[in-house]
């Protein structure tokens, strides 16, 4: 794996300590004590705090809705129970357990309080890029016959709100992931019974 630049360094030690303790509580020299450096130093790498939260508004926003197949302009490629069982498994998987998203989960969540763009990015990511894949998903399998006839944008709120809640459970407690996992996949089973023609 290749070695991380200190400016990267000093990035994700900040999203550490803003994951757990907010922006406004941590401070310079608890970023730099976290990755073995003096405060002072960082200055030569960011000229205020405010530059590193920066960095992680402008670099991470992207990549967290690309790596989730949230983007709004990814093909819907879903046709049947199997697939979106698959797909939403799949998911539901990374973003638990993927150290990186679940801290800008929980920056996100903490800051959303503080700071205008947080409140929107944390309702982009937790709400509207999901809700709008999962609708267009849905109005192509009422239009195919897949899915009984209903709201597409109900199915997908229906579909996902029980996982969003399941996530920020294991946020907060991560070992319940297994019971949680369990519980999604139940919930998908169920959705799949109670929705789908096949």
């Amino acid at each position: 794996m290749k070695e991380l630049s200190v400016r990267q360094r000093i990035v994700y030690g900040a999203l550490e300590l803003f994951s757990q303790k907010g922006y406004d509580a941590t401070s310079v020299d608890e970023i730099a004590k976290s990755i073995g450096m003096q405060g002072p130093n960082i200055y030569k790498y960011f000229k205020k705090k405010e530059d590193i939260l920066e960095v992680l508004k402008n670099n991470y926003d992207n990549p967290y809705i690309k790596r989730f197949g949230i983007d709004p302009e990814t093909p819907v490629w879903i046709h049947n129970s199997e697939e979106l069982k698959m797909f939403s498994m799949k998911q539901i998987e990374r973003t638990i357990n993927d150290p990186m998203v679940i801290k800008l989960r929980k920056m996100g969540t903490i800051e959303q309080f503080r700071d205008a763009e947080f409140a929107s990015n944390t309702s982009e990511y937790q709400y509207d890029s999901l809700v709008n894949l999962f609708t267009k998903i849905f109005e192509k399998l009422v239009k195919i016959g897949a899915v009984t006839e209903a709201d597409p944008k109900i199915l997908a709120l229906e579909y996902m709100s029980p996982t969003s809640v399941l996530i920020q459970l294991c946020d907060r407690q991560p070992e319940r992931k297994e019971e949680a996992m369990e519980l999604v996949e139940k919930h998908i089973d169920f959705f799949i019974k109670t929705h789908f023609k096949e």
